[in-house]
């Protein structure tokens, strides 16, 4: 008989609040609750009543009905529909291109991946806050065990197209299990390829509270090993998503996201994360994809002499902690960082680092060059370095005169 699940009510607890009062009364009881009570000095104190926690909120999440036994095309049997499961993980230390656990993935890697995903988008997307999609790390977690490290990169924006906006994440993994079986409710379809390429489809849903987000998701499972999936997301219905499921399995498919390719000698690339410096005012340049593209090709084309950064200089990206963009690299100075963004005055250089400065300033040396167009070209250094050098390489022609 063909049952058919009903739409699931699970109720979700918030109780990162809860806990945290829980672990901090733990943590006070033991400071305050000491071995032997001491003779009173003074008359006690009447304690005070405190009001206790709210109740945490309840969430009521909603996802569509998942009816078993059930056929689903290019699939040749189905596995019965599983519930979700989640755990939590902590990164340790900066996250670095450097993973033991990931060597198919380098920071020049990253760089070309991240290339090709901006071209293998449609021409009229938008990006949120000029914000460029970029294969960040691969983190190092604590705690686990060898076969549940992770070994997948993800690159990801906000977008718009049109009247549409929405969320657009592709998510790169090597992985040695093989194409998964199919199981219900977590594909549409399922078609193989002629080169031995696997293709899941699906098309979902999700209310919380009454509020719905649609997504959709494409995931290709290549000969090689590779996992790529194009997942997009939207608030309301499935006609809100700004990306159609052919253009997703496009991307999907891109053998620029094959793991088992390294990136060519002399590439580009950063060994981390990376902070563009702290300007002192907005930046004028909106950071499209041709503008970035540009000032990558003349950093590719600067001198930089004795500093020997490796990998080489022209991979800037989009900086996740502020305004700009910005590469990071190991030179002959130690960690070298090269920001464009906001204009940085002299007066900034001699003051004490911010909480996110991409270098110790007190140790290093810092360059700031402001090209014909208002950008603020900076390159900062983790030791000292000499200071022609560096502005050498702010001032090449094709950089300065931006």
């Amino acid at each position: 008989m063909d049952e058919k699940t009903p739409p699931r009510h699970d109720t979700l607890m918030s109780t990162f609040v809860v806990v945290s009062i829980v672990a901090l009364g733990v943590v006070v009881a033991g400071l305050t609750a000491p071995p032997e009570e001491p003779a009173l000095t003074v008359q006690p104190v009447t304690p005070v009543e405190t009001t206790p926690p709210p109740p945490a909120h309840e969430y009521d999440i909603v996802t569509p009905e998942i009816s078993y036994p059930t056929t689903i095309p290019g699939c040749e049997t189905v596995d019965p529909p599983v519930e979700s499961s989640y755990f939590g993980v902590t990164g340790i230390s900066e996250s670095s291109y450097d993973n033991p656990d990931a060597p198919w993935f380098t920071g020049p890697k990253a760089h070309l991946m991240s290339q090709a995903l901006v071209r293998a988008l449609p021409a009229d997307i938008a990006f949120a806050r000029g914000m460029l999609p970029y294969f960040d790390p691969i983190p190092v977690y604590e705690n686990l065990p060898e076969e549940d490290q992770f070994d997948s990169t993800s690159a990801l924006a906000d977008v718009t197209r049109g009247d549409r906006s929405g969320f657009i994440s592709i998510g790169v993994a090597q992985q040695t299990d093989g194409v998964p079986p199919c199981v219900a409710g977590v594909l549409d379809s399922r078609e193989s390829m002629s080169d031995g390429t696997v293709v899941d489809r699906q098309d979902t849903w999700q209310e919380v509270d009454g509020a719905r987000t649609s997504t959709r998701i494409a995931t290709a499972y290549r000969t090689d090993g590779s996992q790529i999936s194009a997942y997009s997301s939207a608030t309301g219905g499935e006609d809100r998503l700004p990306f159609s499921m052919p253009e997703l399995v496009r991307i999907a498919i891109d053998p620029a996201f094959v793991t088992s390719t390294p990136a060519p000698p002399g590439t580009p690339g950063n060994i981390s994360e990376c902070t563009s410096y702290p300007g002192t005012d907005g930046v004028a340049t909106e950071f499209t994809a041709p503008v970035v593209d540009s000032l990558n090709a003349a950093l590719a084309r600067a001198d930089s002499g004795a500093l020997a950064p490796v990998p080489p200089l022209g991979a800037l990206r989009s900086s996740p902690y502020g305004d700009g963009v910005c590469q990071v690299v190991n030179s002959a100075a130690g960690r070298l960082t090269v920001t464009a963004g906001s204009p940085v005055r002299p007066e900034p250089l001699q003051e004490e680092p911010q909480v996110l400065s991409p270098v110790p300033i007190e140790t290093g040396t810092v360059v700031s060059i402001t090209t014909a167009s208002g950008l603020g070209i900076t390159l900062a250094t983790e030791n000292p370095w000499d200071t022609a050098e560096l502005e050498r390489i702010a001032r090449t022609p094709e950089l300065i005169s931006q």
